[in-house]
């Protein structure tokens, strides 16, 4: 077996961060550390909350969930994504409330703590917002050297955009703070980018869904039942697809295998000032700039294997 995958989660949680928490937990070969969370798909304390939702529809109360920021870095949150997630971000399906409570300590301070307590040895997967993680290297930006490697879902360069913002070629994640985005990307940490170039292109199906419903334990089904929404919505803004994609699953796929994609080594940047450009990522691919080059950005994808591995992993219980 491949060497034991020790991860952070950094989430938003509405739907596809709920599936990938199902995946992080359930893969043998993943350590879940500890969650972390953020603004982005809701606000951070339904996000927390949700968060711990899921951890005890799961059994796994004893995994640590540090509570984080609530807005960017110099712009105050606006909710948005309704539409994709439901109200309560999980599909409008209600969940116990939780009995288990986040940490005291806050998400920064736990990243910060738990990175120089296992130098080289933490894999960091945000799947939210970047602003957890640049506030961390902004307080000590010496543990970008200690992170094993920072598995990022965020970019497009090829894929249209997300709905709904005027920006045509921007992810949710890059445009919910830029500024932090960018921050992260130059801190010199060794760098993943999941991005909608090959997320989009990973299918939960109704044919896989139904086979989770039929196949999977109780917290598989009431998975899939959270997920309708989420293929309602995507089914109206991509009407030729039968199903949703697999955003945040992926990501943290990658961190434990990453043979899932293909990627290529440039010096990705955002922009900050366009007009319809803020957010933005924006590829150096020039040989000049090699000397530049931050990022291995995922531009092909395994989505047939990945698939299948992601409906074991669910339905594994």
């Amino acid at each position: 077996m491949a060497e034991i995958c020790r991860m952070i989660l950094d989430v938003d949680t509405g739907i596809d961060d709920a599936m990938a928490i199902f995946y992080a937990v359930r893969h043998p070969n993943i350590k879940l550390e500890a969650l972390t969370t953020v603004y982005g798909n809701t606000e951070v304390a339904i996000a927390t909350e949700n968060t711990l939702k899921i951890l005890e529809l799961l059994g796994r109360p004893d995994i640590p969930v540090a509570k984080g920021v609530s807005r960017s870095l110099l712009k105050p949150f606006k909710r948005e994504a309704d539409y994709v997630h439901g109200t309560n971000a999980l599909g409008d399906v209600e969940l116990p409330a939780p009995m288990i409570k986040p940490v005291d300590e806050h998400a920064v301070d736990l990243i910060i703590r738990l990175v120089k307590e296992n130098p080289g040895e933490i894999t960091l997967c945000p799947v939210g917002p970047m602003t957890n993680v640049a506030l961390a290297f902004a307080k000590a930006p010496e543990i970008a050297g200690m992170i094993r490697k920072i598995v990022i879902m965020g970019s497009t360069l090829y894929h249209p955009g997300i709905h709904g913002v005027k920006n045509p070629m921007v992810d949710a994640n890059f445009h919910n703070d830029p500024e932090a985005a960018r921050i992260v990307l130059n801190s010199g940490a060794e760098i993943v980018l999941i991005g909608m170039d090959v997320t989009m292109r990973t299918l939960l199906s109704s044919a896989m869904m139904a086979e989770i419903s039929d196949k999977g334990d109780d917290a598989a089904r009431t998975m899939m039942e959270i997920t309708q929404f989420y293929v309602d919505s995507y089914r109206q803004m991509h009407p030729d697809n039968d199903g949703c994609p697999l955003h945040d699953p992926l990501a943290v796929a990658v961190c434990e295998d990453p043979s899932f994609v293909v990627t290529e080594r440039m010096f990705a940047d955002i922009e900050l000032h366009g007009e319809i450009t803020r957010g933005q990522t924006i590829p150096d691919r020039r040989p000049v700039s090699r000397h530049l080059f931050n990022a291995d950005v995922a531009l092909d994808v395994d989505n047939s294997r990945f698939e299948k591995e992601f409906m074991k992993i669910i339905m594994q219980g």
